[in-house]
């Protein structure tokens, strides 16, 4: 199976995969620990900013004109299964990725906090191309929306490790919680 690591550029935080959390770059930290689980194939950035890139994997541009269902479609046409894992998520770890690994047997499968499914922390299977390809041909736009609608098998994770980087005051947060509290 392969870990696709979704980068979009971001509106509300310019360059955040690129910015410091403890003496790495964000989305070298998210890379290195999907990497460190030992239990992919291979690991791929999928973004549309071709300044992200990490050491820990190769980068995909992503030439979708749409948004992340789109994104997240053609990845399915084109790998036909893979974790999906947002390129802000700087608490993921091992033991999240091989509690989700553990759970899948062979049907889509996301990760949900307080009944909130996670798109970006979820394994995506060809068998779910055609209704959500439906979905999104009908107008939708919001995957946790078709996950939730859908009857997907989930887990429930711990909230605090399915967060992201959204805005400044949220990178001040993780660097206080993940490097010892150096800022």
């Amino acid at each position: 199976m392969r870990a696709i690591i979704f980068a979009k550029k971001s509106q509300r935080l310019r360059d955040k995969h690129s910015m410091d959390l403890c003496g790495e770059c964000l989305i070298d930290r998210v890379s290195r620990i999907i990497s460190q689980s030992h239990l992919f194939e291979e690991i791929i950035i999928f973004t549309k900013d071709p300044s992200v890139s990490s050491k820990y994997c190769r980068t995909e541009y992503d030439a979708t004109d749409g948004i992340l269902i789109d994104s997240i479609l053609y990845c399915i046409e084109k790998y036909r299964r893979f974790l999906a894992v947002g390129g802000d998520m700087p608490f993921i770890d091992v033991s999240l990725i091989r509690s989700i690994i553990s759970n899948y047997h062979g049907d889509t499968i996301a990760c949900t906090s307080g009944g909130f499914y996670q798109p970006l922390f979820t394994i995506y299977t060809e068998k779910l191309y055609k209704p959500m390809r439906e979905y999104r041909n009908s107008g939708g736009e919001s995957i946790s929306r078709f996950l939730s609608i859908s009857g997907i098998e989930s887990i429930d994770a711990d909230g605090n490790k399915l967060g992201s980087i959204n805005y400044i005051s949220d990178l001040y947060e993780a660097r206080k919680l993940l490097c010892n509290g150096n800022l």
